[in-house]
């Protein structure tokens, strides 16, 4: 997997395409008062690079679970996808259920660098 991601990302940069910066999947704790709960959250960075194609990513309304080097970090819970991603240069953020479906790049995403 890591080498066709690597492929993936040198084809990608070339082109100013979709670069994966970082990608978590699980619960994520929010609640500074449940702070001591221990966070259930994996790194997909690399898994979701490989589903890269032509610039895009998309996931269909199914829980992302089964994705290729995805698994379940909090079985019964309630998981998102949170991915970190550049487009043409520029950052941008999305998070989504676990069942919802991903189209990304998406201008909305966007993060707002200019103060």
């Amino acid at each position: 997997m890591q080498e066709s991601v690597r492929r993936i990302i040198e084809a990608e940069e070339s082109r100013m395409g979709l670069i994966i910066v970082n990608a978590w999947y699980g619960k994520f704790v929010n609640d500074k008062s449940r702070k001591s709960e221990k966070v259930k959250v994996i790194d997909v960075t690399v898994p979701l690079q490989c589903l890269v194609k032509d610039s895009k990513l998309i996931l269909t309304e199914a829980s992302k679970a089964g994705l290729p080097g995805f698994y379940d970090p909090c079985v019964g819970e309630e998981k998102n996808l949170k991915v970190l991603y550049q487009f043409r240069g520029v950052l941008h953020q999305v998070m989504v259920l676990d069942s919802e479906a991903l189209r990304i790049p998406k201008q909305s995403h966007r993060i707002d660098t200019d103060g």
